[in-house]
């Protein structure tokens, strides 16, 4: 998403609506996405509970408060020393059936949010959706790889990210602290040295079986499009090393902080808070994937954001999520330079 910004160019709306098949195909994955938040938002309202529990009617002037009238006196303590107060009177609570089970394992709150949110969550997705579609215009699309990433628009970029998580953080700060907003304290930070391997395992398992499927090479001559996203591509044939570095540090650095911070950290549960956890879900990884303005990668990449809201929800700290997004893509930048740099053999296409 980084090199979405950073190839960003300028189009009237008329050009835009011409464009050609893989850019309707990502605008129309934005759209998906909003249209997703409006239903499930819509279906989390109407099954919101609002009845509030019935108030003692108000007394007269000079008169004691109405109570609930009983026969006999209160029910004394239990003698029993090791019986709570509360269970003697509190009723347990029915247990979850169903898939809904899974929503009792979830620790990603969502009481800070507000529905001022509602703005902040509009203002994200019209930026990351205006950026990419911006970035497949006719002049953009004519550039050279190196004319689109010059050192100073790859550093614009990874600005740009930082400032967008600066002001998603900034957003909250009043209302709940860091570190409890985003789980920095993980007391279980070991897990981390687990959970990122599997999970970047399970990616590149899940990308071959869309390899050998057809499922890309179907994508390339149904919409005339390049599997190999940009970044990758940079990394493979740019000349000059700053630009080399550049890529990797924004692959490797900023994008899992920026992006998870952004995306898992504030998308998401404000998502969640109006749309449940499935709602919030498949928002967030929709506008993820989309993000990227790759066609080829909107599936790995949704399933891969799927993932980390899963892993965060589990885990309840954004360093795990940082940590798969900084192993999956540092094993990819490795990759792309073992590559470049002749110590692996590029597979023949």
């Amino acid at each position: 998403m980084l090199f979405t910004v950073a190839a960003a160019g300028s189009r009237t709306f008329p050009e835009l609506l011409a464009s050609q098949a893989a850019d309707r195909v990502i605008l129309g994955t934005f759209l998906a996405a909003a249209l997703l938040f409006a239903v499930f938002a819509l279906i989390h309202a109407i099954r919101k509970p609002r009845h509030a529990p019935p108030a003692l009617p108000l007394p007269a002037s000079g008169e004691a408060p109405a109570v609930p009238s009983s026969e006999g006196p209160p029910p004394l303590p239990s003698p029993d020393p090791y019986v709570p107060p509360w269970s003697l009177s509190a009723a347990p609570l029915e247990p979850a059936t169903g898939p809904a089970r899974i929503f009792q394992y979830f620790k990603v709150p969502t009481h800070p949010y507000r529905w001022i949110d509602l703005l902040f969550i509009g203002l994200v997705f019209l930026i990351f959706s205006g950026l990419t579609a911006g970035s497949g215009g006719a002049d953009a699309k004519q550039m050279s790889i190196e004319e689109k990433y010059r050192p100073e628009i790859l550093v614009t970029s990874m600005f740009f990210q930082f400032a967008i998580m600066g002001i998603a953080c900034a957003f909250m700060t009043r209302r709940i602290p860091q570190a409890e907003w985003l789980g920095l304290r993980w007391r279980q930070w070991w897990l981390a040295f687990i959970i990122a391997p599997a999970t970047v395992f399970f990616m590149w398992i899940s990308m071959a079986v869309l390899q050998v499927s057809g499922w890309n090479g179907w994508l390339e001559q149904a919409l005339g499009i390049e599997s190999l996203q940009e970044s990758v591509k940079l990394l493979q044939e740019a000349k000059d090393p700053v630009v080399v570095a550049l890529m990797a540090i924004a692959a490797v650095i900023v994008a899992p902080i920026a992006e998870e911070v952004v995306f898992r950290g504030y998308l998401y549960p404000a998502a969640k808070h109006f749309c449940g956890p499935v709602g919030g879900i498949l928002f967030s990884s929709l506008v993820f994937a989309a993000a990227h303005g790759n066609v080829v990668a909107i599936a790995p990449l949704f399933l891969l954001a799927v993932l980390l809201c899963l892993i965060y929800e589990f885990t309840g700290s954004i360093w795990a999520n940082i940590s798969v997004h900084f192993l999956f893509n540092a094993a990819t930048v490795a990759i792309q330079l073992l590559f470049r740099y002749g110590v692996l053999d590029m597979p023949s296409s």
